[in-house]
């Protein structure tokens, strides 16, 4: 008994040692690690495991902060150009052209407003588990999406779709993906955009094209990075943020689709969305 008991405890002590660093670790220290033994056994793959587990939370961490980072920037670039337009505009009030100010002031907000929605949207889409399925109609989805844009300004709006287009997934959520895509699209557009759906025994594929400047072959990923812009000037005076195609990317993968970029036959790009039918 007195030889078990001793066995035991010395084959346990690798147990406690990771034990006691492990309880030492917290969102401060993510960095550090289990003491893995060397004697390739259980316990050492456990170390193993836990160590590997560690450094998906301090990467999921790190990305965390970035993020944070990155949205509190954005978040100063209206805030200051909004209190700039007022504060200079109260200081003289006899000579502020006001119809301007008030202009200003307002494209400010909305830029605000669209970017707090972004961020919502971002923090739900990394907190749900799971996309609810139901059947929807993307054919008659982005139906509704380009009916609504009829009287917009800017370039060609042309649909050339299948009939019908069933897939699975969160209404809302494609309804999103699909404005994104579109407002990418007619961002950089020269004169038209064309959106095409196709169907496939298993799937469904949009297409999204626009005749525009295009996207390196280089670029056409690190686009789909969260407040990534390739063109600064230009994204910061359409209001972007860098965070529509992140956000139709996400969207796409929840649902288990791919959304990729590449060239258009305008010469601008193309994206393409590929969903699954519903079995």
């Amino acid at each position: 008994m007195v030889g078990a008991y001793v066995g035991t405890r010395a084959a346990l002590r690798p147990v406690e040692r990771m034990r006691v660093r492990a309880a030492a670790i917290s969102e401060r220290n993510l960095h550090e690690r289990v003491p893995v033994p060397g004697t390739r056994d259980v316990v050492a793959r456990l170390a193993s495991t836990l160590n590997d587990t560690l450094g998906r939370l301090e990467s999921a961490a790190d990305r965390q902060r970035g993020f944070v980072a990155d949205a509190s920037h954005e978040l100063r670039s209206p805030i200051a150009s909004l209190r700039a337009t007022l504060e200079v505009a109260a200081e003289h009030p006899d000579r502020a052209d006001w119809q301007q100010v008030v202009r200003t002031a307002a494209d400010e907000t909305r830029r605000l407003q669209e970017l707090a929605d972004d961020l919502l949207l971002v923090a739900r889409l990394d907190a749900e588990a799971d996309v609810p399925e139901t059947t929807v109609d993307l054919a008659e989805l982005v139906r509704r999406h380009l009916a609504r844009r009829l009287d917009d300004e800017g370039p060609a709006l042309v649909l050339e779709s299948i009939e019908e287009a069933p897939v699975l997934g969160n209404e809302q959520h494609l309804d999103r993906l699909v404005r994104n895509l579109v407002d990418n699209a007619t961002q950089y557009a020269a004169g038209q955009v064309v959106v095409r759906i196709l169907g496939a025994p298993t799937e469904v594929v949009l297409q999204v094209d626009d005749d525009g400047p295009g996207i390196p072959a280089a670029d056409r990923e690190r686009v789909f990075e969260r407040f990534t812009r390739l063109d600064e000037s230009r994204s910061r005076d359409a209001g972007g943020v860098g965070l529509g195609l992140a956000i139709a990317r996400e969207i796409a993968v929840r649902h288990g689709g791919t959304l990729t970029l590449g060239e258009s036959p305008a010469g601008g790009v193309r994206a393409t969305l590929v969903l699954r039918r519903p079995v």
